[in-house]
């Protein structure tokens, strides 16, 4: 057995030298199974050549389909619950770019309990009730190109897996109802134009047509599952540590500035003045709420924190960007000859405050992918998902498009003015 792994791992180097030294995979780890020990298919094809030689193709047999070796590749890993395990070498092959897959959690007569998360034997009475329509392998609905749907026998339609992808498994639901996916003949689980996930596997359940009726008759239907999202762990690495650092040396900073400010009686009553502390303000607050959710474990958070904590976090860093927008909405009409006072700050702050409170507040209720976007496994954003750039991002590249342009306009009206006027502006401009 090893020396026959040994040989088609040699193989496999010399026909696709490429699969080790760029580590590229033919396909997706989901759509290949082991084929270590498969019978080798070995085909004398012309070279090509001026000698008028061959050269065999080492093709692999599984399940009477003949692999060609484009699709085999070495693996030194498993995927185990969505997370990479380093295993012994061994081949594995793109089987699904042949003949269509089609997963179950379980094998014929047994279902997945959502409960016990593993497989359940169907109850035997079941299977004499008239009421009850306990679903067979081989007559699963099937959609076809020309837009059919009919009961197919899946080991003939697809190349069958029996086995969850992942220890746990779950429904998807839209709007805490259940949805109507129907497989498509290409092995694709789709609903109105919504692809199911790749790590999925079809099982048996039940449910009740009319809640009136008796409960001990459900009806049986095919239901996939997806694999529920493993926990981020918490890690304290280098990464983190010269994050939470960063952050702390920033918040050290503007402390400074703020003194700074705060002893200056002359920049402290300008629009410039209040405008920059309030900016340091937001700065420090909003950094030190990072820094301590960088360094805390979420299990020792409780869920009413996690959840806060990061909201206000995000409606200080908010704050703060748009504070910059007002600082270079000034400098802008300061060309104009208008110096807006710290009375006009305040009268353009609140409002926005206003507006980003409610945006924070509206993003701590939100769900992403049907998962709260604060308090779920992390307190803030997932990063194995784009909410941070739904809701952290796209406001603050509103703020930088505003500030942008009227920099930019600041910049083209003082390229129009004369040497002497600039002086006098940028001296209007300190004073004010």
């Amino acid at each position: 057995m090893f020396r026959s792994l040994v040989v088609a791992v040699l193989l496999q180097l010399t026909m696709n030298p490429s699969l080790l030294v760029y580590g590229q995979y033919p396909c997706p780890f989901i759509d290949t199974v082991n084929i270590t020990g498969s019978y080798p298919h070995e085909v004398q094809i012309s070279a090509g050549n001026t000698n008028g030689g061959s050269a065999t193709n080492h093709s692999y047999i599984y399940k009477w389909m003949v692999v060609p070796p484009d699709l085999v590749a070495i693996y030194d890993f498993v995927v185990i619950n969505g997370q990479r395990v380093p295993s012994a070498k061994h081949l594995r092959a793109c089987v699904c770019k042949i003949k269509p897959c089609l997963r179950f959690c379980c094998q014929s007569g047994y279902y997945y309990s959502l409960q016990n998360n593993s497989c359940i034997a169907l109850p035997s009475d079941y299977a004499t009730n008239n009421d009850t329509n306990i679903p067979d392998p081989e007559a699963m609905p099937v959609l076809f190109r020309n837009g059919s749907v009919l009961s197919v026998n899946s080991t003939s339609q697809f190349l069958v897996n029996i086995g969850a992808p992942c220890d746990t498994m779950r429904v998807v639901l839209k709007d805490n109802r259940q949805v109507d996916w129907l497989l498509h003949e290409n092995g694709s689980i789709m609903h109105n134009q919504h692809s199911f996930s790749r790590h999925y596997c079809y099982t048996p359940l039940s449910w009740r047509r009319d809640k009136d009726k008796d409960e001990d008759n459900p009806m049986w239907h095919w239901e996939p599952l997806t694999c529920v999202a493993a926990k981020l762990p918490f890690v304290l690495g280098v990464r983190e540590w010269t994050y939470a650092i960063c952050l702390i040396i920033t918040v050290i900073c503007m402390i400074i500035v703020l003194f700074i400010y705060l002893l200056c009686t002359e920049l402290r009553n300008t629009f410039y003045g209040v405008a920059i502390k309030t900016y340091c303000l937001c700065i420090i607050i909003g950094y030190s709420l990072l820094a301590h959710l960088t360094l805390t474990n979420p299990s020792d958070m409780s869920k009413y924190a996690c959840s806060k904590i990061p909201l206000f976090a995000l409606l200080y860093l908010i704050l703060s960007f748009y504070i910059l927008t007002f600082i270079s909405l000034n400098f802008y009409l300061s060309f104009f000859g208008i110096i807006l006072s710290k009375l006009m700050f305040w009268f353009m702050f609140f409002p926005t405050v206003v507006i980003a409170a409610c945006w924070s507040f509206f993003v701590s209720f939100t769900y992403y992918n049907n998962k709260p976007v604060f308090g779920n496994d992390i307190c803030w954003f997932d990063p194995r998902n784009y909410s941070i750039v739904v809701y952290f991002y796209s406001p603050i590249i509103v703020a930088c498009i505003f500030s942008g342009i009227f920099y930019i306009l600041s910049l083209l009206r003082m390229s129009d003015m004369a040497e002497r006027d600039t002086g006098k502006l940028t001296i209007f401009v300190s004073r004010n």
